[in-house]
């Protein structure tokens, strides 16, 4: 009987010691498959945040192309202003140039030059710059130049007092030599 039970004891390890096998098999698999599965996961969330990263890179361009700043910088990009004085550049545009700036010099010449400071109009430019899109930063900066080019209102007065009595006298002269031309 001894003997029954020492084969017994001897089949019952060999079983245990197999279903330990088949246990640690069956747990390493399942390990095997749940690592498996957690770098799935990653490569799946990974992928996610890199296209979100590319969707916000995306979206940050279109805004910045449609930013009216940039758009502006673009167009005076474009049409830089050529320095004054000799180019050793062909200028492909200089009759264009040359007429645009004849014009500009004879509206200038044609309006009197009002430099009148007030808050108002420093007010009322800020403001139409905030309208059109410019940086506060940048609409600080011109207010600033604005204050320091202002000129008080008695100077602004006397200038244009000025130019327009000389706009007058011109315009006597002219009419002097209009009549004497019809009476001829």
């Amino acid at each position: 009987m001894s003997e029954e039970l020492d084969d017994i004891g001897r089949e019952t390890a060999a079983m245990m010691k197999t279903m330990l096998q088949l246990a640690t098999l069956v747990a390493l698999r399942t390990r095997e498959r749940g690592q498996k599965e957690a770098e799935a996961r990653v490569k799946v969330t990974e992928a996610r945040i890199k296209e979100a990263r590319e969707q916000q890179i995306r979206e940050a361009r279109d805004a910045k192309s449609k930013d009216p700043r940039n758009l502006e910088l673009a167009r005076m990009v474009e049409k830089s202003v050529p320095a004054k004085g000799i180019s050793l550049e062909k200028d492909r545009f200089s009759a264009q140039a040359e007429a645009s700036r004849m014009a500009a010099t004879a509206s200038a010449e044609s309006k009197p030059l009002i430099r009148y400071d007030s808050e108002e109009r420093r007010q009322a430019i800020a403001a139409h710059l905030a309208r059109i899109g410019i940086a506060p930063e940048l609409a600080a900066v011109r207010m600033l130049t604005e204050v320091g080019q202002g000129q008080p209102p008695e100077e602004a007065v006397r200038l244009r007092n000025e130019a327009a009595r000389a706009a007058a006298a011109r315009g006597r002269e002219q009419d002097a030599r209009g009549l004497e031309r019809v009476r001829q």
